[in-house]
């Protein structure tokens, strides 16, 4: 059974239509009716792109097929090329019958002189000629360095081979050997009598490379202003080139080909000679590749095991089309421009008034009642700008009423606050007289009476030296029950009001508090303090006393700690008295929640008091577990 997912949708996929559908409705006006300008203009003007793009894309299609057609052609005239020349050889041999006599001296440089007449062949020259015999043996040769026995045995018995299998006018294969000075283009077999006279001999012309360093252009082939390939100086054309199955470029026309070197085709062109295809096709560098990318059509030369590769820059093959694309790339995105443009121009005549009303809400909203409102409008939009206006005025007369009536009742509550501090500080200021004259009265009177009862005691003892023992154990009880009460009556003294404080000042008081409190409780205490050059106002000294014996007080009592550290810093400025130790903690806002309902609470809203009437600020951290410090920072002018 389906369960509803996230937003009414099933199987858990959140529908995000309703999502989308609220920020487009919190979007502005203007913003919104120009986010369905930019939709409808960009399905149209998308259309008409696809469209044009997909017409310019059959453009690119007949470039490619017309390049391919090309270079189709320039191989015809290569094959063509071929053919001439072994008609020409047949029709030389038997004119100078080297079909009667193959075996006689300078035949083969007989024939070679005929080939060589002011006739060329665009793509090739022929650089020599040899004459075999029917079993394919060497009987004479010219124009070529004469191969040695090593190296003629393999080159000479596969030209044999041919000759041999040999059953149509003519045969193109590699060139047999280098050529010194040269590059080899292809060696051509001729059967010098009828083609199916196998005990004619045959004729091998070896061919090197016409290169050239200008472009092939096809229109120009066979000009008398064309240079080699057909190629014109400065003309716009091809670059040509013939590759070999082994991938080497044994012709090269254009300024960047290198022939009798590796073509940088080869990866491209292996393909379709293993299955003898044709392609036309973007050639792009790889990462290694020096070459900028180009438009190639590689095709078979008919009848032999060549390729023929032309090829154009890009900018060059693909002109037109590019121009095409760029003239529909600028007139669409101008288009658009205009009519977005246009419509923006439109909606912010009409947006605009509610615009400005939307910003005097705000300004209302935000509290600004004193700016009118004004909207130059006639319609629906400048009757709600008068409400609006209206509202703002009985709404600034109302807000003013209950200003003077705030500001009335923050004077009520800081002069009530006032008396409250004042009758705190009084409270504490004769809380602190009535302990120094508690602590007078009880040194004066309680103290002298308990010091002269324990005199007069020890003095009935000595009077009694020869009463019973009975008598003189009750009158050390009683002299050790005036003792303790002496000693419980100055510690009273001392803790009402110490002396020390207004003898010596608030750090030897804070030193005698530590080590008469924490030292005894067991906690090591360590005390950082700079003396100040002067003394402090006497009510700041107190309260300052006061506030750090109520946290030694509670790390004694409460924090079940073994190290304190007390600190006091007097600047200019400021005091600070920080008490820290490293007992169990507390959480504070659980303490100061409590607001007194227990005794370590008290002593820290007694502290809160203190240091409010100090105009101070008090600083508590503490975590469970980690220890806890109270800081009281409290400024002395204000204290002053």
């Amino acid at each position: 059974m389906r369960r509803p997912g996230p937003l009414g949708s099933w199987n858990g996929r959140v529908d995000v239509r309703p999502t989308i559908a609220r920020r487009i409705a919190r979007t502005g006006l203007q913003r919104r009716i120009m986010l369905y300008v930019v939709v409808g203009l960009a399905l149209m003007f998308g259309a008409l792109l696809i469209l044009d793009l997909s017409a310019i894309s059959r453009a690119t299609d007949l470039v490619y097929q017309e390049r391919l057609t090309t270079a189709y052609t320039t191989a015809g005239i290569l094959d063509r090329d071929f053919a001439r020349l072994a008609a020409d050889a047949l029709e030389t041999a038997q004119e100078n019958t080297v079909t009667a006599s193959p075996a006689a001296p300078g035949a083969a440089a007989d024939l070679l002189a005929h080939l060589d007449r002011p006739d060329p062949q665009d793509f090739f020259s022929v650089s020599g000629v040899e004459i075999l015999d029917p079993g394919g043996a060497l009987v004479d040769q010219a124009g070529l360095p004469r191969l040695d026995a090593s190296s003629s045995a393999t080159a000479l018995t596969r030209l044999g081979m041919q000759a041999k299998s040999l059953r149509g006018p003519y045969a193109v294969a590699e060139a047999v050997g280098p050529i010194p000075g040269s590059i080899p283009f292809a060696s051509i077999a001729v059967r010098l009598g009828a083609a199916d006279d196998l005990v004619a001999p045959v004729a091998i012309m070896t061919t090197v490379s016409n290169n050239a360093k200008t472009d092939f252009v096809p229109a120009w082939y066979g000009s008398p202003n064309a240079g080699a390939g057909g190629g014109v100086a400065g003309a716009a054309g091809y670059h040509l080139e013939v590759v070999d199955p082994a991938g080497i470029a044994i012709l090269g026309m254009g300024s960047d080909e290198q022939p009798g070197q590796p073509s940088k085709h080869f990866p491209v062109i292996q393909p379709l000679m293993a299955s003898g295809g044709a392609a036309a096709r973007l050639h792009e560098p790889g990462p290694n590749d020096t070459f900028a990318a180009h438009v190639m059509a590689v095709v078979p030369v008919a009848g032999t095991p060549f390729y023929l590769v032309l090829e154009q820059p890009v900018d060059v093959a693909l002109a037109l089309p590019i121009q095409l694309r760029n003239e529909l790339l600028i007139a669409t995105g101008v288009g658009f421009l205009a009519v977005l443009a246009v419509a923006w121009v439109t909606t912010r005549r009409v947006v605009r008034p509610t615009q400005q009303l939307t910003l005097a809400a705000e300004r209302m909203a935000g509290g600004d009642l004193a700016s009118p409102i004004e909207v130059a409008a006639q319609d629906e939009i400048g009757r709600l700008a008068e409400s609006l206006e209206a509202m703002r005025q009985r709404l600034r007369a109302a807000t003013e009423q209950a200003e003077r009536t705030n500001r009335e009742l923050e004077l009520r509550v800081a002069e009530r606050t006032s008396r409250l501090g004042q009758l705190l500080h009084q409270t504490i200021t004769a809380q602190e007289e009535e302990r120094r004259r508690l602590a007078r009265e009880l040194h004066d009177e309680t103290a002298q009476t308990l010091a002269a009862l324990a005199i007069s005691l020890d003095r009935a003892r000595d009077a009694l030296a020869g009463a019973p023992p009975q008598t003189l154990e009750r009158v050390n009880e009683a002299r050790a029950i005036a003792a303790r009460l002496l000693a419980e009556t100055r510690r009273l003294i001392v803790g009402l009001r110490p002396a020390v404080l207004d003898d010596m000042g608030l750090l030897p008081a804070i030193r005698w508090y530590a080590e008469s409190t924490l030292a005894e409780a067991g906690v090591e205490v360590v005390i950082e303090a700079d003396a100040p050059a002067s003394r402090l106002p006497d009510h700041m000294e107190t309260a300052l006393f006061r506030i750090a014996q109520e946290a030694m007080t509670n790390v004694a009592k409460h924090a079940r700690a073994h190290h304190a550290t007390i600190a006091l810093r007097v600047d200019d400025a400021t005091a600070t008295v920080s008490v820290s130790d490293d007992g169990r903690g507390f959480e504070v806002a659980d303490a100061l929640g409590r607001g007194g309902a227990d005794e370590a609470s008290v002593g820290l809203v007694g502290i809160q008091e203190r240091v409010r009437l100090l105009n101070g600020r008090l600083e508590i951290t503490s975590t469970p577990g980690h220890g806890t410090t109270i800081c009281v920072i409290a400024p002395i002018e204000e204290a002053a």
